[in-house]
């Protein structure tokens, strides 16, 4: 009879020591990787206005300028990006008004522009600004359906169909 209360103690024992083992750990807070580069070149444009807010407009045309400029300089892509992305992320991290994840979301979209235009032809006279749209699937098969329908490719389809939206008065 003395086994069954060891016994009880031994599973319950064990049952605590692998909940302690197995438990999910809490989700870190959002923290910014030390990215800044200090290859930047000495007359690099300010980044300070990269971030405006959660609806961030300002920032977003200035990305292409300052790709442009930054290449000019002869810093490489690789550089480019985490020079930028180094300055964005404590700009958005500041920001009170978002959620780590919205954070988190913010900087990766802006990284993906970021190397779009860092690592894109650059002979081009003026640079093509990326533009990142989150879209539901069931638009995004509208979207897919229509651009098969025309023969085009989704992102001409959409291209036309933002300038044809924008010649209406």
């Amino acid at each position: 009879m003395a086994v069954r209360p060891i016994l009880v103690l031994v599973l319950v024992c064990g049952a605590g020591l692998i909940g302690s083992i197995v438990r999910p750990a809490d989700a870190a807070a959002f923290i910014c990787p030390d990215t800044m580069t200090s290859d930047a070149p000495r007359n690099a444009p300010p980044l300070s206005d990269l971030y405006s807010g959660a609806n961030n407009l300002a920032g977003g045309n200035r990305v292409g300028e300052l790709v442009a400029d930054l290449r000019k300089s002869g810093m490489k892509p690789a550089l480019i990006v985490d020079h930028l992305v180094g300055a964005y992320c404590p700009l958005v991290a500041n920001d009170g008004s978002l959620s780590d994840k919205q954070k988190a979301d913010h900087v990766r979209r802006f990284a993906r522009q970021v190397t779009g235009l860092a690592y894109g032809s650059s002979d081009q006279g003026e640079l093509d600004v990326l533009v990142d749209v989150p879209l539901m699937p069931t638009l995004l098969g509208q979207v897919d359906q229509a651009a098969a329908g025309a023969g085009m490719s989704r992102d001409a389809w959409i291209e036309r169909a933002i300038k044809q939206q924008l010649t209406v008065p």
